[in-house]
């Protein structure tokens, strides 16, 4: 597929079928997060899939209890360990945490708009009770959550004029 199909199509999706995603597809996806850009080539990010429906009602409950996310058939929870980032970045870890797992996201979501499958990018949650729910060790924390599933709603949200957005050479 074309990349710039990827990147143009992608929307928020909210509203998911009732569709199972082969593991076909999951791997590839989770492969394209694991090539992403990362600080220092260090590899900090890790990814929980899940696809039990029990664990899933427990993280949705911990993300603001947004009712929509249950409807998606995974959900993939991407942490960073900040033990090797800490190690060669000091008090800079928590920045590039939040930039590699935002770069793993961004490829992950790409990935899987290019089989059809929609994503939504969900960094409202609670990190104490999902670092609990999915028994992360204490150098591990949670920074955001992708669910992934075959959509029942079109994208409709429009972006603004280029010209609005950006400048050249000063503010």
């Amino acid at each position: 597929m074309d990349i710039s199909k990827s990147i143009f199509g992608r929307f928020s999706c909210r509203s998911y079928k009732d569709k199972k995603i082969k593991d076909k597809y999951i791997s590839r996806i989770l492969e394209a997060g694991l090539n992403a850009p990362n600080s220092g080539n260090l590899q900090a990010c890790k990814f929980i899939v899940i696809n039990n429906n029990s664990v899933k009602e427990k993280i949705t409950k911990a993300s603001l209890d947004q009712r929509w996310m249950m409807q998606a058939p995974v959900f993939v929870v991407i942490c960073s360990n900040s033990t090797k980032l800490k190690t060669y970045y000091h008090s800079k870890y928590e920045l590039y945490s939040i930039q590699d797992t935002s770069l793993a996201a961004e490829n992950m979501m790409l990935m899987a708009f290019s089989f059809d499958i929609k994503s939504c990018f969900v960094s409202a949650f609670d990190d104490n009770t999902i670092k609990r729910i999915l028994r992360l060790p204490d150098e591990v924390n949670p920074y955001c959550i992708i669910t992934l599933g075959y959509s029942k709603e079109k994208k409709t949200s429009k972006r603004g004029s280029l010209n609005y957005f950006v400048n050249f050479n000063e503010y």
